[in-house]
């Protein structure tokens, strides 16, 4: 009932950067056509396709990201182990005591090691939580990098059109822009920093102030 668990979170950490792939912010539609503008045929769709997960997990700032996941993730754990073992360790005692104390002593210090395993939870929870804080920024930083140069292909390549490799089942190789949409990432954003951020702590309401006597 009192088990702790650091190992999983951490290495549930260092996985993220390789499972997961950012929301590339999308090029920018053209301008809708004048209400009073007469109906014109749809244009000829010109498809070019791109895998997400390859271009976050081959590119310099997606494997940069990675290394740093996996430090923090480290770090977490070497931070909590003392804690954690010291926390275990006093479990396993309390249950080899437990039958020989009375009964209000054993409630006691069953209450106490549930204290500070829910202490120890929540600051192994936040600590993650900042991680995953800080991973979602830099992802931010590399939507932000890609915008432009997902939409300057696609003028290059007259194309009107990019889906997402997952959405293929056949296409021509030519049409896969992965590996450019990388090489020119590299260039305009090898590294980028991975920076946990604390969650905000929740503001405690006002007490009230007492009527005057």
């Amino acid at each position: 009932m009192l088990k702790t668990k650091t190992l999983a979170l951490a290495a549930a950490l260092a996985a993220t950067i390789a499972l997961g792939a950012p929301a590339f912010a999308q090029p920018k539609p053209a301008a809708p056509a004048a209400a009073a503008a007469p109906v014109t045929k749809a244009p000829v769709a010109v498809i070019l396709f791109l895998d997400r997960g390859t271009v976050l997990r081959q590119s310099a700032v997606g494997k940069n990201m990675h290394t740093q996941v996996e430090a923090l993730a480290k770090k977490m754990e070497a931070d909590f182990s003392g804690e954690n073992k010291k926390l275990q360790a006093d479990v396993a005692d309390f249950q080899k005591k437990a039958p020989m104390m009375a009964a209000d002593a054993r409630q006691a210090k069953i209450k106490e090691l549930e204290g500070r395993r829910a202490s120890f939870q929540k600051k192994v929870q936040d600590r993650q939580a900042a991680i995953q804080q800080g991973l979602a920024n830099a992802r931010t930083q590399v939507e932000k990098a890609l915008g432009p140069i997902l939409e300057k292909i696609m003028v290059e390549r007259s194309s009107n059109l990019l889906l997402d490799r997952g959405l293929v089942v056949l296409g021509a190789t030519q049409l896969d822009v992965t590996q450019t949409v990388i090489t020119r990432l590299n260039t305009a954003l090898p590294k980028v920093t991975v920076t946990p951020v604390a969650p905000k702590a929740v503001a405690k309401p006002a007490t009230p102030a007492k009527p005057a006597g």
